[in-house]
Parts: C-alpha cells; structure tokens; sequence
C-alpha cells in the first residue's frame, strides 16, 4: 500500500479537496486525485463483485482501473467536492457494471421469473444468471429515473455504489430519514415495474 493510501481519512479528504479545487485549472492534477480515491473505488467495486458473483471476466481491480479511466476522461468536467467525485465514481462504475453485463448477455433476456425481494434479484447464486438480473433492474432503473430521479438516485448509490443510507444522506444532503423513505418508494416502484415488465 502507498504512503497516500495509509494517510488518516481527514488528511486524505484534506487533499482531494484541494486538489478538486485546482483542477478546473490544472486538469492533470486528476491523475493524482485517483489514488487518493482508490479505497472508495475498491469499496464499490467489491460490493459489485458480491452481487455479480465470481467472475473471471470482471476482476474488482479490472473494474477499478476501468473506473480509473472514465473518471480521467471527465477531469476537465467540474468536480465541486470529494462527495460529487464519489457519485461520479458510483455512476462510472455502475456504466461499467452494465456494460458487462451486455457483453456477455448480448440480447437474450430472461422473463417470467418472479421477483421476490429486489435484493434477491440481485444477489448471485449458482444456478441463476446475475448479468440478467443487472440488465433487468437497469431497465427498470431507467425507467425510474424518468418518473423520479430523486429515488433512482438513492438506489444508484445503494446498489452500484454500496453506500449506506447514512452515507447517501451526506452525498445527497438530505437527512437519513429522507433517505429510507426515497428507498422504501424505490423499491416498490421497481418490484412493482418488474413484476410487470416479466409478465407478473
């Protein structure tokens, strides 16, 4: 592990801080801001592995490294602060996430299949097929972020970013409470939208 990644959390955030400040200016400083992101990323990219299941395709240091590039090729975006860096990095990952899974389910889609907790959907096991389920709660996202982008926001984070409710809250600046009400409603309206979308 590098000096950087052992610093305290404060002293880091400190740093991103800073360095988020001056990129406007100086995009090039991006390449030393990701590795002071490096554990949020991993962070992300584990949460992805668990629910993808193991994959040999999908490495958690391939996906990092992925994310690595997609947030440089946005470095001459404005970047307010390390919680905005953090959903950039969450929405990177979640694009990846998808990516994937269409690569390797190319158009075949399953239906009919009952949904019995969002969770369940999306948690790998090894009789089931987890690209399908991603494919299957991104359309179902998507559709969500066109009726309420407050609410699919919350479930980005939750699901493609493996933040907690508390830790959506400070990104989102709403209060927790907000937060699992935005998720309860969320998840009805997608169960309810995929129910639908497989036939009941």
């Amino acid at each position: 592990m590098s000096p950087v990644l052992s610093q305290p959390d404060s002293t880091i955030q400190g740093d991103v801080t800073q360095l988020l400040s001056e990129l406007k200016d100086s995009p090039d400083l991006m390449d030393h801001i990701l590795p002071l992101i490096y554990d949020d990323l991993r962070q992300v990219a584990r949460c992805q592995q668990a629910r993808l299941g193991a994959s040999p395709t999908l490495q958690t240091t391939e996906l990092v490294h992925e994310a690595f590039l997609k947030l440089r090729q946005a470095a001459d975006q404005p970047i307010h602060n390390r919680l905005h860096l953090k959903r950039l990095s969450y929405l990177a990952i979640r694009q990846l996430i998808v990516d994937h899974a269409r690569s390797k389910m190319a158009v075949k889609r399953g239906a009919g299949q009952a949904v019995e907790t969002l969770e369940d959907h999306l948690v790998a096991d090894r009789d089931s097929q987890p690209e399908e389920s991603v494919l299957m709660v991104n359309d179902a996202l998507e559709r969500l972020e066109q009726a309420s982008p407050e609410l699919a926001e919350v479930v980005i984070a939750r699901f493609f970013g493996g933040y907690t409710a508390e830790e959506i809250s400070e990104m989102q600046d709403i209060s927790v409470r907000t937060v699992q009400r935005y998720w309860e409603r969320a998840r009805a309206w997608l169960l309810m939208d995929m129910q639908e979308q497989n036939g009941g």
